[in-house]
């Protein structure tokens, strides 16, 4: 398989924060040794040793091997991983139900044989980095926009066909630094995941979303998930016949702890960083775009929340959503007053003018970059509403009401209809694939809850987005009702075959020539269409032309940067590729008058619980009450208690969620999963006053593991030291 990722990418010129490339960690390493780092750079990156980098893993999705949601590691030989508990509430949601409820009671397998597979779950494990700069770009200084892209894609696809052309390995080239960088990463892909342990939701998302991106934080925020392998330890599709991989690269895990001040370092995938944007995207950011997804998102979260109140039930269907949905809306909201709080926009302004005071000090710095700021000024103007309206498509329309994405399944079906030769008997198979994707959309699915959904955010599209992006078939959709959103809702809805089982299951049973317009004539399929349609259409193209014809200045632009300021060692932003930080375990001053020290305990999780009585998200469960009440702690108390987590200024984005912690030995030492409300806009401006990072502490982890569930048979396979 290939991909080639090309994009405008900035980075970080300040030496004590950013999250850097494993594979350009011996430029850090003499800061790093300063710090307080044991190790060596082949330690943490190497192709001919194992080393950290190969136990530190991204979680995919199938066919989406290079877009880690999260970050995990081994911690056994016998394939066993940790991540945190969030970002698999999906698995554990599906996995449920109402005689077994794991989402109350947790998962906890007691062997092998009780370990469940979670279907489409993948790891992409980093084998090997290559900067591939100078073959991608020779001799393309002189071509059009187009046709630079075009030859370093075909160079890119054979690259990678030279680095995993027989070795049963993936590869995917990417662009840094504003396309003045290129990499080559090569992954191995296991594509058997199984569940392994899990708290209950009290547990790991303790607090729910009130204590989401807070200080303190008590969340035993952690899930443990097994590679299995085929019967020659290789990588294998699920299997009942497979077996745990063994022999792989792990962590060690440290019982030592942390104090103020030690060395850290993170290791995992962070996903998107813009640290050098620059100001009018600041300012449409703040303006436009963050402002319209805290509203979608917002009014999606309220409904949903509200309907699970009104049916529990609908809690297998929805907790993972709302956890997604929640996670996404609380960042968004600490971005924008991030933003506002720094006065960003007046920095970047003044920072765009000292650059340009520079260039105008030479002609020959004139004359190669003067334009720069100018033209890509120009050309955002033209592109903002281009970015909106494809802000509203994903965040109203496909990742709107779940109807909309699940229409979308049946558009292979529907173009098998318009070719000139008909074969009735790959439609019988189509709609065969289709069923069982059916049966999933209708489980726990609430029709009342998406409808109300595809209600709101059908409104918002339609209102907010510029005219030109709207199609003629939504207005003439809402043409019979004179605009009202709700009146034409409720005749869609009760009209519609996607909405009713016992109408899509007949039409699956029999789908020809002449069932085929229950769907292409469908008022919710038709709306669902329009969405894609006027995507497609109105939307992607001339957005891409418009970014690449920016990327041409915003690449000098970097350039610029860079020459200005020579010397510095600078960070590429993050971009879905393997990262590491570091820094030190230590507690902020977020405000006047707070303070924030560096650690939590379980005491505080009881005081929050009593605080917060009634509220089902502070709920203790009881055998952890009695293991509180006896100070039954083993091995992992400190001064009468379990510390639960600490902050440290390691720089992480979104994707570092599960990312081991690690000290100056590179031992794991805890969990990062959360960053503070006040520093969450660090992906756009890292201040280290305020950029901090929560992490589960690796002994309240165990202390769980060993005392509370009866999963205690992987600690046997962990290598725990003191």
């Amino acid at each position: 398989m290939f991909a080639l990722l090309i994009g405008a990418f900035s980075f970080q010129a300040v030496a004590d924060s950013g999250m850097w490339l494993p594979l350009t960690i011996s430029q850090n390493l003499s800061q790093m040794r300063k710090a307080g780092l044991k190790l060596s750079a082949e330690d943490i990156y190497s192709i001919n040793i194992v080393c950290l980098k190969d136990a530190v893993v991204g979680l995919t999705t199938e066919n989406n091997e290079f877009d880690p949601f999260c970050t995990a590691s081994f911690i056994s030989d016998k394939g066993l991983m940790v991540t945190n508990y969030h970002p698999m509430i999906k698995y554990i949601e599906i996995l449920s139900n109402k005689e077994k409820d794991f989402l109350k009671f947790g998962y906890w397998a007691q062997k092998n044989d009780e370990e469940s597979n979670c279907f489409g779950l993948q790891v992409s494990q980093l084998v090997q980095m290559l900067d591939v700069t100078d073959e991608l770009l020779a001799g393309t200084d002189t071509m059009s926009v187009s046709e630079k892209s075009n030859t370093i894609n075909e160079r890119g696809k054979e690259i990678v066909k030279r680095f995993t052309k027989g070795k049963k390995l993936e590869g995917q080239v990417a662009s840094f630094m504003a396309g003045n960088q290129f990499i080559l990463s090569v992954y191995r892909i296991y594509r058997d995941v199984r569940m392994v342990a899990a708290p209950p939701m009290t547990m790991g998302k303790f607090g729910g979303d009130d204590d989401n991106w807070t200080w303190p934080r008590h969340t035993c925020d952690f899930s443990l998930i097994r590679v299995y392998a085929d019967k020659n330890n290789n990588p294998a599709k699920y299997n009942k016949e497979n077996v745990p991989l063994t022999g792989n690269p792990f962590l060690k895990i440290s019982l030592a702890g942390v104090k103020e001040n030690d060395f850290v370092m993170v290791m995992g995938y962070p996903a998107h960083s813009k640290l050098y944007i620059p100001s009018f995207a600041i300012e449409y950011l703040e303006n436009e775009e963050l402002p319209a997804e805290i509203g979608i998102r917002g009014e999606k979260l309220s409904l949903i929340k509200s309907s699970i109140q009104q049916n529990p039930g609908s809690k297998f269907r929805y907790t993972a959503r709302v956890n997604s949905i929640a996670n996404s809306y609380l960042r968004w909201k600490g971005e924008l007053a991030g933003i506002k709080r720094m006065d960003l926009l007046n920095k970047k302004l003044a920072e765009e003018k000292e650059l340009m005071n520079w260039i105008h000090a030479d002609s020959s710095r004139l004359k190669k970059y003067g334009e720069i700021m100018d033209v890509q000024k120009k050309i955002y103007v033209d592109l903002k509403p281009y970015k909106l309206a494809d802000t509203y498509f994903n965040e109203a329309g496909i990742n709107g009401a779940e109807v909309i994405p699940f229409a979308g399944k049946f558009e292979k079906l529907v173009q098998m209809f318009k070719r000139t030769k008909i074969n009735q008997k790959a439609i019988a198979g189509e709609a065969k694939r289709i069923k069982p994707l059916s049966d999933q959309f209708f489980t726990n699915w609430d029709y009342e809850l998406d409808k109300q959904i595809y209600c709101r955010l059908l409104y918002r599209f339609y209102e907010n987005v510029n005219k030109k992006f709207i199609t003629e078939e939504m207005t003439q959709a809402l043409a019979p009702f004179d605009g009202d959103v709700d009146k034409y809702t409720n005749d869609a809805f009760s009209k519609s075959i996607l909405t009713n089982k016992a109408k899509m299951d007949a039409f699956l049973e029999k789908v020809d020539s002449t069932t085929i317009e229950m769907l292409t004539n469908d008022p919710v399929y038709k709306m669902a269409l329009s969405y894609y349609k006027g995507y497609i259409e109105k939307i992607s193209g001339p957005l891409k032309r418009m970014q690449e014809q920016q990327s041409k200045y915003y690449k000098l632009y970097m350039q610029a940067l860079m020459e200005k300021n020579k010397g510095l060692l600078y960070c590429p932003d993050a971009n879905q590729s393997q990262r590491l930080s570091y820094g030190k375990v230590t507690g902020s001053i977020p405000a006047d008058g707070m303070t924030y020290t560096y650690f939590s305990t379980l005491n505080g999780v009881f005081e929050k619980s009593q605080k917060n009585s009634g509220n089902e998200d502070y709920y203790i469960p009881k055998k952890m009450r009695e293991l509180y009440t006896k100070k039954d702690f083993g091995k992992y108390a400190l001064n009468g208690t379990v510390r639960t987590c600490f902050l440290t200024n390691c720089h992480t984005s979104s994707g570092n969620s599960g990312s081991p912690v690690l000290n100056a030995k590179g031992e794991m030492v805890g969990l990062n999963f959360d960053r503070m409300a006040e520093g969450v806009a660090s992906d756009y401006c890292y201040l280290p006053e305020l950029s901090r990072s929560i992490t589960l502490d690796v002994r309240y982890l165990l202390f769980v593991l060993d005392k509370y569930s009866p999963s205690g048979y992987v600690l046997n396979e962990m290598k725990i030291v003191k």
